[in-house]
């Protein structure tokens, strides 16, 4: 093992990671640092370290194969392929598709490729820790570097370690962002001059060897390629050094100078292996064939340590292939492309062979582009998107027609923002949008912006690109404008209270009312849902509702696996909130989780767990809520971000003022921050959830005081806020308030709505007969409705009412209905208000069992499996549902345990609802 100078601290963290593998624990590290700075001697340094204890899967990325997608994921994972049959069938599938081993008529999602490749390590069948390594990270394909970032964060309790060397990114998503970073500098002068010494070929003046250093910054690569460049004269002091001393890109250039003084066969296999991204020799030997090189050319090329030849082709450094693909002519460039693509079409590989005929080209040729097309599609079929948006680039360069050129740069950003990359995406996007003769195409051309701005996390600015696409496009195309308003509605739904004037859900409902459908066209579901969506933004709701209702028929009735059925569902979700429709919110719901699952597709999962967690939040059922939240803040953090709305409002109904107080705080930062301003409308609905357990009835309506329009998604709060209105002399707001409530339940008479409408009117009644009448019926109707939440409030507001009017006896019992209900739905704020009535009844409660002691506080990751695990999940169920290995569910299951001091999941299971985290 070469000796590393200069960098005993580095080795030291590095050798952790391998002791907590030895132990079972998972480690990741990114390296940092400048071209040249030691990254990969230390990734060798490591390998060799752990060559004799652990697997080794290492990957050295080009930057000829950053347009290669899934390229590096399939290097590293292709050992492991073999226990894709004990994955789940829709993850081993998605592996398989973007693999190219298995046929698919639409792409995976690139998330469910992440959890697919997750459960594939934690399935390996090995009694070795694992040791990835992944050099020139910052060269790494755009979907494997999401999918190996993802794997890297939710590792935890595997003995696997991973580590990456990298540069900065400069163009992109930096994927690694987040990950436990190390830099590497350059080397201090005392371990420079030792590296320096150890390289040189002779002796070594120590003035020149502290000149070197000096113009070097103490580089290693620079200091190594110094040695080697310099004669020993120089060396020495008997000759003068160069000015400057070579360095940086001038490395590039003794690169270049070391392979033109090779053979002229031994050249053209140095640049045959810079052009082929396979780096598999068997090419390289076909190749040669038909460029007239064979094996004897490759002893001048290893002799001169430019490149080794075994499983693999391996350059001695990046910086040789890039220096010898670029330094060659065109021309020759051209040749060696051709014959590979010869070779690649001999093998089967057609899309291979596109791409080396691309590079073959010098001039337009529409043949060649056309095959890049067909090329394109297939690549996108697999889940590559970046190869895709790259071939559809290449294939517009050679196109001749300046239509068909612009449509290929379009598809070519459209597909470069589902990969990712924003960056180039807009690029090809300008250079699309420079061909301005075809209205539709500039229609198009505003969507495709529109999709950008959602990458980069810009609700408002997706809006306005999408109205404006609109626009171009309603008097040529009808249909699609009308469903790119649909795709509008979502957008601006998502920006809510933070929408600027001309991105509201008025702006877009206006832009359809403004482009009706014809009459002699076909109605679709969409129609259904924007025509509804409209109605309620321009008309009063009552004369909206009727066609709410009809749209989420509509939606109901469709099959869940046409191609617009994901945005539909999202719709009705909102439409059935602000018709307050418990009972299909919670129907679209699970539905649209349903499809979204199916087909691995991550933001319609995201918005399909907020909607379900809030009906389930909605009926009371607030463990199953805290269980589809976590799931939502696990997916958020498997993008590297975070979300705390569910946190807030689990904790506004447990009653945890403190907590709720904290969170909102953040969910109103976040908020701010990404522009998702229907955050701050929940946000407050927490707040007023806080205030009414508290029996501070001002301040609970003032949370919901501007809430209430026709428009409104907490319509379901509707009969808590006449509670609060009525409690703190606010009448007549109480009126007009149970007058809205009255109407929507005429429109939607759903047992929910029903019970509200009841124990509303006994609020306001001043006839005590009548009074008791409509809180009885309000329990009625809140024992048919979904959960115990309305029905524990219907019991308490009538217990509050009995013993005011001095009826102690029955007011217990109600009160103690109310408490039970509280009690088992973990609703302590609730509970607390009850407990007190039941006392001032003469019936009070005695306490039992608490929440865990401050000193055994589980982290949030253990309080998330340790919920699921007391509601009955087992491990392997955790695991997919917190995207996870169940190697790591167990480590966290046993700390579960000792910090509780419980001995069973039975034993968990009775305090499920008191579990929370520090």
């Amino acid at each position: 093992m070469e000796e590393l100078f200069g960098r005993d601290a580095e080795c030291r963290r590095m050798r952790a990671l391998l002791d907590d593998a030895r132990q079972g624990l998972s480690g990741v590290l990114v390296l940092r640092g400048d071209p040249g700075a030691g990254k990969s001697a230390l990734l060798d340094h490591l390998q060799a370290t752990a060559a004799t204890e652990f697997e080794i899967a290492r990957f050295d990325a080009v930057e000829s194969e950053a347009e290669l997608g899934f390229a590096a994921l399939h290097q590293l994972l292709r050992s492991y392929l073999g226990q894709v049959p004990k994955l789940p069938d829709p993850q081993g599938d998605a592996l398989c598709q973007v693999f190219g081993l298995q046929e698919r008529t639409s792409p995976p999602d690139r998330f469910l490729v992440a959890v697919a490749s997750l459960s594939l390590l934690a399935a390996r069948v090995s009694d070795r820790p694992l040791l990835c390594l992944v050099d020139d990270a910052h060269w790494l394909d755009e979907e494997s570097a999401a999918v190996l970032a993802f794997v890297a964060r939710r590792l935890y309790a595997d003995p696997v370690v991973m580590v990456f060397a990298a540069r900065d990114w400069t163009d992109g998503v930096d994927h690694l962002a987040g990950l436990p970073q190390l830099a590497v500098p350059s080397l201090h002068s005392e371990a420079a001059g030792k590296l320096l010494k150890s390289v040189a070929s002779g002796s070594l003046a120590p003035d020149v060897c502290d000149r070197i250093v000096t113009s070097t910054g103490g580089n290693p690569l620079a200091l190594i390629e110094a040695a080697r460049e310099l004669t020993a004269d120089q060396l020495t002091g008997r000759a003068p050094l160069p000015e400057p001393v070579p360095l940086g890109q001038a490395l590039e250039r003794i690169y270049l100078r070391e392979a033109l003084a090779m053979p002229p066969m031994t050249r053209t296999l140095l640049l045959t292996a810079a052009a082929d991204p396979t780096s598999d020799p068997q090419v390289l030997w076909r190749a040669g064939r038909e460029l007239g090189f064979d094996v004897t050319a490759a002893v001048a090329a290893e002799q001169g340590n430019l490149l080794s030849i075994r499983e693999t082709v391996r350059f001695r450094h990046p910086l040789i292939r890039s220096a010898v693909y670029y330094g060659a002519p065109l021309s020759e460039r051209a040749r060696v492309h051709a014959a590979l693509a010869a070779v690649a079409r001999g093998l089967g590989e057609i899309d291979l062979c596109a791409w080396h005929l691309a590079a073959a080209a010098t001039d337009p040729d529409d043949g060649v582009a056309t095959e890049l097309e067909r090329a394109a599609t297939r690549t996108r079929d697999r889940g590559d998107w970046t190869g895709s948006s790259a071939l559809l680039a290449r294939a517009a360069s050679l196109t001749s027609d300046l239509p068909v050129r612009a449509r290929r740069l379009l598809e070519a950003a459209e597909a470069g923002a589902v990969a990712g990359s924003s960056g180039r995406a807009q690029t090809l996007l300008d250079e699309a949008a420079a061909y301005q003769e075809d209205q539709r195409h500039n229609g198009l051309v505003h969507r495709a912006q529109a999709r950008i701005h959602r990458l980069m996390g810009s609700p408002a600015s997706a809006t306005f690109a999408l109205l404006t696409a609109v626009r171009e496009l309603g008097p040529v195309d009808n249909r699609l404008a009308r469903d790119i308003l649909v795709e509008a509605l979502v957008q601006a739904q998502i920006s809510g209270t933070l929408a600027p004037q001309g991105a509201t859900r008025l702006n877009v409902a206006e832009t359809a009312r403004s482009l009706p459908l014809p009459a002699e066209a076909p109605a679709t579901t969409g129609d259904a849902v924007l025509d509804a969506d409209t109605a309620v933004h321009l008309e009063r709701l009552d004369d909206a509702g009727p066609k709410l209702h009809r749209a989420i028929a509509a939606v109901q009735g469709e099959d869940s696996t046409a191609a617009e059925s994901l945005q539909w569902l999202a719709a009705a979700c909102s439409h059935a909130t602000i018709l307050g429709d418990d009972i299909a919110l919670h129907d679209l719901a699970r539905r649209l989780e349903a499809e979204a699952r199916r087909l691995g597709a991550v933001i319609p999962m995201a918005l399909a767990l907020s909607h379900t967690a809030l009906s389930e939040l909605i009926a009371g059922r607030l463990a199953e809520a805290e269980r589809l939240f976590d799931q939502r803040a696990a997916l958020e953090e498997t993008r590297g971000s975070r979300i705390f709305l569910g946190a807030l409002l689990i904790a506004a109904w447990r009653g945890r003022a403190e907590e709720a107080g904290n969170l909102a705080e953040a969910v109103r930062e976040h908020a701010s921050r990404t522009g998702q301003g229907y955050q701050l409308v929940f946000c407050d609905y927490a707040r007023s959830v806080t205030e009414l357990s508290r029996c501070r009835y001002r301040e609970a309506y003032l949370a919901l005081e501007d809430r209430m329009g026709d428009t409104s998604q907490l319509k379901f709060a509707l009969a808590d806020m006449i509670e609060a209105a009525v409690r703190c002399g606010k009448n007549d707001e109480a009126i007009e308030l149970l007058h809205r409530l009255s109407r929507l339940a005429a429109q939607t008479p759903v047992p929910g709505l029903l019970g509200d409408l009841a124990r509303a009117q006994a609020l306001t009644t001043a006839n005590p007969s009548e009074a008791e009448t409509l809180y009885l019926r309000a329990i009625h109707h809140h024992e048919n409705a979904r959960g115990p939440a309305r029905r524990a409030r219907s019991h308490q507001l009538y217990g509050e009412w009995l013993r005011r009017e001095r009826r102690s006896k029955a007011a217990r019992h109600q009160l103690r209905i109310a408490y039970e209900l509280f009690n088992a739905m973990g609703a302590e704020g609730y509970a607390a208000r009850t407990e007190q009535e039941l006392s001032a009844a003469g019936d009070p409660v005695h306490p039992s069992g608490g929440a865990p002691h401050e000193t055994d506080a589980l982290t949030p990751q253990e309080a998330r499996v340790a919920r699921l695990a007391a509601g009955g999940a087992t491990n392997a169920e955790i695991a997919a549902q917190l995207y996870l290995s169940v190697h790591t569910v167990d480590y966290h299951l046993r700390k579960v345990f000792r910090k509780l001091d419980v001995r069973s999941r039975r034993e968990l299971g009775d305090l499920r609802d008191r579990i929370a985290s520090a």
